[in-house]
């Protein structure tokens, strides 16, 4: 499909993406003709090709009645997770991401990474994190841990038979158990806006 869309057309859908992603739900016509110095009107065409090359779907009666296709499903970005020193859990639903509908949903969730400790494996403050909840994980694996009422991201490491929970920045130390595995990272979302 990408293949199809002109360059604007692949703009404005990355756009709306990251705004579903940011808040939850589509932004306005109004706000993506602001983000692109656009008519209303124009902004109405390009959603409408977007729409018949499989892209977007529109509810046209809604306000905000721009959809992601439902190839795409969502899950929640339950709150941020630090990537540092351990900081509180924070759980509460920030809003939605897309996900292909080929991954099992209901075992994901997204959080927003806080901090510096993991940015030797280029994961960087304000990414989000695609997380498989998994109370186990291997070797290597970039994990969500939690020590009592506290989160961070870090790589699991095993060192005779010992599990470490290690940063990528030298700046950190390495975190000792116990701790219980939440989840293993699976994938990363960056915006460059």
């Amino acid at each position: 499909m990408a293949s199809e869309l002109t360059s604007k057309q692949s703009a404005i859908l990355d756009f709306i993406q990251g705004y579903v992603s940011e808040n939850g739900s589509a932004p306005s016509l109004r706000e993506i003709g602001r983000h692109f110095d656009l008519s209303v009107g124009t902004v109405q065409d390009q959603v409408e090709a977007l729409r018949r090359k499989g892209a977007l779907a529109r509810q046209p009666v809604q306000a905000r009645g721009i959809r992601l296709p439902s190839s795409a499903g969502q899950i929640p970005i339950l709150g941020r997770v630090f990537a540092g020193t351990l900081h509180a859990a924070m759980e509460d639903v920030e809003g939605h991401l897309a996900i292909e509908k080929t991954r099992n949903a209901s075992d994901l969730f997204a959080l927003r990474v806080r901090g510096d400790s993991m940015e030797g494996a280029g994961i960087f403050d304000g990414d989000h994190v695609i997380v498989r909840r998994s109370p186990v994980a291997n070797d290597g694996d970039i994990v969500v841990a939690r020590m009592e009422d506290e989160t961070t991201v870090k790589r699991l490491r095993l060192t005779a038979g010992k599990p470490l929970l290690c940063p990528e920045n030298s700046r950190y130390r390495p975190i000792e158990g116990p701790f219980d595995i939440i989840g293993v990272v699976v994938e990363l979302r960056r915006r460059f806006q």
